[in-house]
């Protein structure tokens, strides 16, 4: 590896970094609003939140760890468009979904909410992530034709854009 191969790598690195960072950081701040709204728009489902919601958070934090390792790995590059992707990445999590990681993190915030029986914040996942996946739909999706074509158009086809069809997939 030449020295600007390793100086490359080392940005992909901070860029991934930078990545989790933010994503702890919009956790704090998540549990921040949760704390300060208190009691008010509290839902009490029972135990169902102290199940879900753990379940959906773990679950949303592994998902996006996955999609984020596999686009480094495979894609050779991070989820940031200034160090984006060097191929279209259709492997792993990007198998089932086209946004693997955007699932992940609808799970893991969501999953907060409902473990902290927030309606509030429950009310506001729903319009960050409304807002976020129109953002996607619109950009991504064109910004992924250009660089990629017809491979990308192909694999669009055959790949959900959110929501994965396990049966589908592998009838």
């Amino acid at each position: 590896m030449d020295k600007t191969q390793v100086t490359e790598q080392k940005i992909k690195r901070k860029v991934i970094a930078l990545f989790y960072f933010g994503l702890i950081l919009m956790i704090v701040v998540e549990v921040g609003i949760g704390w300060i709204c208190g009691e008010w728009g509290r839902i009490r489902p029972g135990w169902l939140n102290q199940v879900l919601g753990p379940v959906l958070t773990i679950g949303g934090i592994a998902l996006v760890i996955w999609s984020v390792l596999t686009q480094h790995r495979v894609g050779d590059g991070t989820p940031a468009p200034m160090v984006a992707t060097q191929k279209l990445v259709t492997q792993g999590p990007y198998s089932y979904t086209r946004n693997p990681m955007t699932l992940g993190a609808l799970f893991l915030y969501s999953g907060i909410a409902i473990w902290m029986s927030s309606g509030v914040l429950i009310i506001l996942s729903t319009i960050i992530f409304s807002t976020l996946l129109t953002f996607i739909y619109i950009h991504e999706t064109r910004e992924l034709a250009e660089r990629f074509g017809e491979e990308y158009l192909e694999y669009r086809k055959r790949t959900p854009f959110l929501i994965p069809n396990f049966w589908q997939r592998h009838l």
